[in-house]
């Protein structure tokens, strides 16, 4: 993940004006647009923390499934780490509406089953990001995490 912490400094070079959406006269103005990989960036990112959310809800319900999951989300806290620092402060609050808490199904087959799709779809997702970012040290870290939770997939019961 050193690659990672190296790629995601050099995000935050490339959008440093980005989170200053204030003009030097004080009044407020549109604010710039996003560089391409802090965008997929702070998709990634938002997608990494929606999922951390719902495997630490679907603990919480069911205190039995903390070995099994534990795994994913020490991964995700992982990636949300490895990609904080490319995602300015205005892109990570204000981009995007609060999520909506994850609703967990009352059974514990049927919360896991749908853990588990949300998981592998979170995977496509990043593999997804991953073409699109720009930079080959990013895409090649974003393909990394999708290939984390790939592995972590593989090895959880379905």
């Amino acid at each position: 993940m050193a690659a990672g912490a190296a790629v995601a400094a050099g995000l935050v070079v490339t959008a440093c004006s980005v989170d200053n959406p204030i003009a030097k006269d004080k009044s407020p103005q549109k604010p710039a647009a996003l560089a391409p990989d802090v965008a997929v960036a702070t998709s990634a990112l938002a997608e990494i923390k929606v999922l951390r959310a719902a495997v630490t809800t679907t603990v919480s319900r069911f205190p039995a499934t903390r070995a099994q999951l534990t795994p994913l989300l020490q991964l995700h806290r992982a990636h949300e780490v490895s990609l904080a620092d490319a995602v300015p402060a205005r892109a990570a609050s204000g981009a995007s509406p609060a999520p909506v808490p994850y609703a967990v199904p009352r059974k514990r087959d049927v919360a896991l089953s749908m853990l588990l799709a949300r998981e592998g779809r979170l995977h496509a997702s990043l593999d997804a990001l991953a073409l699109r970012a720009q930079s080959g040290d990013f895409a090649q870290l974003l393909a990394s995490m999708g290939a984390g939770i790939g592995q972590q997939l593989a090895v959880l019961p379905p």
